[in-house]
């Protein structure tokens, strides 16, 4: 079951409330949260496979946060691929980025992108209209951005799609083959301190992403969620939450506050949900 949010609330560190009663009532299980030290979202748990990931993110003026999705063999690692939003705290541009297939070893479940090896393997991507490197937009006035991962299980090989809006979006040049079993999508957000050579500061209590449409395919000959090929919304299968911290433990009122987390959180219909920063202490 999730971690109560009404004993954090209760301790000063939540940021908002519980979802109302409105709430998608079907959606599956959350587990959770889960504390680490720089990243806040949600990874699919489960024994379906899957070939696509997909999302559009929404950055807020003012973020200062990186967004990625990302295909992931399982929730302690495992082969991974990502595509996302990255932030550079030193011209406050966001940057489309990909990491072109990755073995993660030993990952703390749920948590996908450990930053340092993450960052380390991240690549400028090109995109409709705009070469390797182009910054996208400007923190000052925020942006939005559709990214998708897919797998071709007949060819086994991912590609990335990317593009302004899901209307808009293309296959981008990249095909990288793979020939194992994606068990464990993910949509998070983190601070990527180590890519560009300096650290965003963060302002407390301050909208840093959101996502909308976000879905999942399965491949055929699975049907769990609707039939093979056809999109189904992130949150219809078991998920880990993942939440930061400063120390990468349970928050305390003293010392270890929240540094990220899902608000709103899921279940959210069509899967939106948004990452906020955590509260002064």
């Amino acid at each position: 079951m999730r971690f109560p949010r009404l004993m954090l609330a209760g301790a000063g560190l939540a940021t908002v409330a519980l979802l109302a009663s409105s709430a998608v009532a079907n959606a599956a299980t959350i587990n959770g949260p889960i504390f680490n030290k720089a990243e806040a979202g949600y990874q699919i748990q489960s024994s379906v496979p899957f070939n696509e990931v997909r999302t559009t993110i929404h950055i807020p003026a003012g973020s200062q946060s990186s967004s990625f999705i990302d295909l992931a063999e399982g929730v302690n690692g495992g082969e991974t691929f990502a595509i996302g939003l990255a932030y550079d705290p030193i011209n406050t541009n966001f940057y489309l980025y990909g990491l072109e297939g990755f073995n993660f070893a030993n990952q703390q479940t749920g948590v996908p992108f450990n930053p340092v090896p993450f960052s380390q393997h991240l690549v400028p991507l090109s995109t409709l209209g705009a070469p390797a490197g182009t910054p996208l937009f400007n923190s000052e006035s925020g942006g939005s951005y559709y990214v998708e991962l897919h797998y071709s299980t007949k060819n086994h090989i991912v590609q990335f799609v990317a593009g302004p809006s899901e209307t808009d979006a293309a296959t981008l040049n990249q095909r990288f083959s793979f020939t194992g079993t994606f068990n464990a999508p993910a949509i998070e957000t983190l601070n990527l301190q180590n890519l560009f050579g300096g650290g965003a500061s963060l302002s407390p209590s301050t909208p840093q992403a959101s996502f909308t449409r976000s879905g999942v395919t399965e491949p055929a000959g699975h049907n769990v969620g609707g039939i093979a090929g056809t999109r189904v919304t992130f949150d219809f299968f078991p998920l880990d939450e993942a939440v930061a911290t400063i120390t990468g433990g349970a928050p305390t009122i003293q010392n270890n506050a929240i540094t990220f987390e899902p608000s709103p959180a899921l279940p959210g219909v069509g899967s939106a949900y948004g990452i906020i920063t955590g509260p002064q202490i």
